[in-house]
């Protein structure tokens, strides 16, 4: 690993350029299994002696793992907004993204195909463990999605803040299973206020509209 360190303006292009950790390789392949089984598992159809054998078979690796100690990121954190974060802190605060991460088994997993001071757009297909209404994905799960992918369009264009405000308007059904688009752009800023747009599309059909305010920290206003 790099001895170098990094910036805040730097953490995405640090993320996406520097070699991934060897331990986050199994995080990573930790991650995407839980997520593979957690898809394959929910509403499964099982008789009773089946459904009892997979939860025996997970309760003991629950035990196997017993209750490790877990790093604290805020140290990461902190040395990132001193210029000071190596590409080690960037991975521990990067790869357990709640959207994103691929070593964050529930998160989404969005691939992030545009990241630019122009805006965001990703790409994901959602599973039956975020569905709502048969069919369509959990409005709280897209909620989560945007929120996540107005924040980005701020990381994107070299930008700090916190969501304020998010207004969120289901304009049509978001479908499961199906690949759909979070888009997300700056609109505008006013002293500390900087103003996001975005929305999911399916297709060439916006499922969602959302726009929100974001609130540059005071110490950076």
């Amino acid at each position: 690993m790099s001895e170098k360190t990094f910036g805040p303006f730097e953490l995405q292009k640090a993320y996406k350029t520097e070699p991934v950790p060897s331990d986050f390789a199994q995080r990573r392949r930790i991650s995407a299994a839980i997520q593979l089984l957690a898809e394959r598992l929910i509403r499964a159809e099982a008789d009773e002696a089946t459904l009892a054998g997979w939860a025996e078979q997970l309760e003991a690796m629950v035990e196997t793992v017993g209750t490790p100690e877990r790093r604290d990121t805020r140290d990461a954190n902190r040395k990132l907004f001193t210029g000071k974060a190596t590409a080690d802190d960037i991975y521990h605060m990067m790869d357990y993204d709640p959207v994103g991460g691929p070593s964050n088994p529930i998160a989404p997993q969005v691939q992030w195909l545009q990241e630019d001071q122009d805006g965001i757009r990703g790409e994901v297909s959602l599973g039956l463990q975020y569905q709502g209404p048969p069919g369509r994905v959990h409005g709280g799960v897209i909620a989560w999605l945007l929120d996540a992918g107005l924040s980005r369009a701020l990381h994107a264009a070299f930008r700090l803040g916190v969501t304020g405000t998010l207004n969120i308007r289901y304009l049509a059904a978001t479908p499961i299973e199906a690949p759909i688009e979070c888009r997300a752009h700056i609109t505008g800023q006013e002293g500390r206020k900087i103003f996001v747009e975005g929305g999911i599309w399916h297709g060439d059909t916006q499922t969602v509209s959302a726009e929100g305010v974001w609130l540059t920290p005071k110490s950076l206003g």
